[in-house]
């Protein structure tokens, strides 16, 4: 007697078996493709956020609200770097050419091998989209800056920028040991502008809710204007009457718009 078999049970079961394993295949495949476009995606936000390597190295000086004495010092030293015809300018934003400005903030922008940069205490270097043939476009190059500052409403950006001048002939020393971080940080300004343009670095005293107090400023030119360093307040320039950093009454006069009754000034 010959025994049938019926395959129908078992040709449905492969059937079954067979999408069973397609899909998930289809799923495998599916999965794979969304690991390497989640991969892809995550290695274009690292690229993105990726350092760009400095074009050349520069240490700041990390001092108290130095934004535009740490821009000064940047420009001197790609000058020196790269020879005076060097292309490079200190963008500041803050108030218009002839007014005093204690809030805002100031960087480098310059050019490198036909490429336009930006150097920001805050921020270190950052190339610029901008072709170089538009540098000297304030209007141009600004918004590209200003957009790393969303929270402050940025008011007459302007270029700054120096002639030759000699330098100090007796420069003050940094005095890096003492104990009043004003005097650290004005005297290490002092000592780095110095090389470059004629600096003073004076002591003074002023009174505060009847308590005294000494401090220590930087005094020097640049872009033909009288500009004051002062580690709690920043950097202000004046129109003051004379183009020198010698005239002591004229520096405690201006101190005195920046700390009210200021006294005692003399240089150190």
């Amino acid at each position: 007697m010959v025994r049938r078999y019926s395959t129908r049970g078992e040709s449905q079961t492969r059937i079954d078996s067979g999408r069973r394993f397609g899909s998930i295949v289809t799923g495998m495949k599916r999965f794979a493709l969304a690991v390497i476009g989640f991969t892809a995606l995550a290695w274009r936000l690292v690229a993105a956020e990726r350092p760009v390597p400095p074009p050349f190295p520069h240490a700041r000086l990390d001092v108290a609200n130095g934004c535009l004495v740490e821009s000064v010092c940047f420009y001197d030293e790609f000058r020196e770097r790269f020879g005076a015809e060097a292309w490079v300018r200190v963008l500041q934003w803050g108030a218009k050419e002839d007014e005093e400005v204690v809030a805002g903030h100031a960087l480098a922008v310059f050019e490198l091998r036909g490429q336009l940069w930006t150097w920001d205490v805050n921020f270190g270097f950052h190339p610029l989209n901008v072709p170089p043939i538009q540098r000297d476009d304030v209007d141009r190059v600004a918004p590209l800056v200003l957009v790393k500052y969303p929270h402050i409403t940025p008011r007459y950006p302007l270029y700054r920028f120096d002639f030759p001048q000699e330098p100090a002939a007796k420069p003050p020393a940094a005095m890096l040991l003492n104990d009043n971080a004003a005097f650290r940080d004005a005297s290490l300004v002092a000592e780095k502008l110095a090389r470059h343009r004629p600096v003073n670095l004076v002591q003074y005293s002023y009174v505060v809710e009847g308590e005294a107090k000494t401090s220590a400023a930087a005094v020097f030119l640049f872009h033909g204007r009288f500009w004051i360093y002062c580690p709690d307040i920043g950097t202000v320039p004046f129109l003051a009457r004379q183009k020198t950093v010698e005239n002591l009454r004229q520096i405690q006069d201006c101190l005195r718009r920046l700390h009210p009754g200021a006294f005692a000034v003399k240089a150190l």
